[in-house]
């Protein structure tokens, strides 16, 4: 039987926003973006403070495909934690944030607030992979699901209007914000713990842990709403919604590592953490990423800016996804072994 949650547990259901997504022009499109970012940036990546989050007025330009400069005024938050410590990254990840106004009929008409992953380090070549690497997980997923955030790639130029910081360029990524996503699928965001495996849409659940067990990525939690967003759809069913793959052994950042509660030594060691559904029944997932290869190969070796040795390390790395899933009764023997550890 399907568990409910009780009615006097925390429960913040989050109405989507009134605006229709159809205003949404910057996910419209897959090719990068080229902008420029002018702010107060030695003050903006020496904010780290793990309670407050500091506004910082810019500015954010880019030109529009008749080549004009289009200069749209935001406000930029650092956020995050791990990567926000000074130890973990000299470039904190942003928020950027518009005004309804200042968004009118540019790429960013319909968004307010938007995740931007940066480059941890700007310096270091390794680190400007790893943010190409993700972008292709979120890549990768979408072509599973509906149920996915959107992310466009886009090359920055950060410029410090007060000339105290160099000027950085780097790759990043927007990534579609939880309100945003809750409207596009037409539900609800559900920010309630304890969820279970068998409380979620059970076909979908399907395509999320093995998309996260292809990746290598440990780095999750339903329970805990851990690197996941649940969404309560018109009939009451919870759809899981996975985010933040810099944790996979498909990046394999150095600065990653697993839990210690884990049985794995290293995030490119891969686990199972999903439910512990049958051969049978784990074969509809299977299908449904085996006939979309092609295109799940395609998110990451088409993507613009990825070195050949990094895109042939993510190539072998997912072959072994293939093979293992090549016969579904020996792979979900193999789950077994360690299905719903630590979810």
């Amino acid at each position: 039987m399907r568990r409910r949650f009780s009615a006097w547990g925390v429960v913040v259901l989050v109405a989507a926003a009134p605006n229709p997504a159809v205003a949404q022009g910057l996910f419209k499109r897959t090719e990068p973006l080229e902008i420029t970012i002018r702010t107060a940036l030695h003050t903006l990546i020496n904010d780290r403070d793990s309670t407050e989050r500091v506004q910082h007025p810019g500015e954010l330009q880019y030109k529009d495909t008749v080549g004009a400069l289009v200069k749209v005024p935001i406000v930029l938050r650092t956020r995050g934690h791990f990567r926000r410590k000074y130890s973990t990254c000299d470039f904190p990840p942003l928020r950027v944030e518009f005004t309804k106004e200042a968004a009118n009929r540019t790429l960013f008409d319909g968004n307010r607030k938007l995740k931007l992953v940066s480059n941890c380090r700007s310096a270091n070549a390794d680190f400007e992979q790893y943010i190409l690497q993700e972008a292709a997980l979120y890549r990768i997923y979408a072509t599973l699901t509906p149920w996915s955030y959107r992310v466009r790639l886009a090359h920055i130029t950060y410029v410090d209007t007060t000339g105290r910081a160099k000027t950085v360029t780097s790759w990043a990524f927007f990534v579609e914000d939880d309100g945003d996503l809750a409207q596009r699928r037409k539900a609800k965001k559900f920010e309630e713990q304890g969820a279970r495996f068998e409380d979620v849409e059970f076909e979908q659940f399907g395509l999320l842990q093995l998309f996260q067990y292809m990746a290598g990525n440990t780095d999750w939690s339903l329970s805990a709403l851990h690197n996941i967003t649940l969404l309560k759809d018109s009939t009451g069913m919870l759809h899981a919604v996975p985010y933040d793959f810099d944790w996979s052994g498909a990046v394999n950042a150095r600065y990653a590592f697993p839990d210690k509660s884990l049985p794995i030594r290293n995030v490119a060691e891969r686990l199972w953490r999903g439910d512990c559904r049958p051969a049978p029944e784990l074969v509809p997932s299977i299908e449904h990423f085996t006939s979309r290869r092609a295109s799940l190969d395609s998110a990451y070796t088409t993507l613009e800016g990825m070195t050949p040795a990094v895109r042939e390390r993510m190539r072998r790395y997912f072959d072994e996804f293939w093979k293992t899933v090549a016969n579904p009764r020996a792979a979900a023997i193999d789950f077994k072994r360690t299905c719903a550890v630590g979810n």
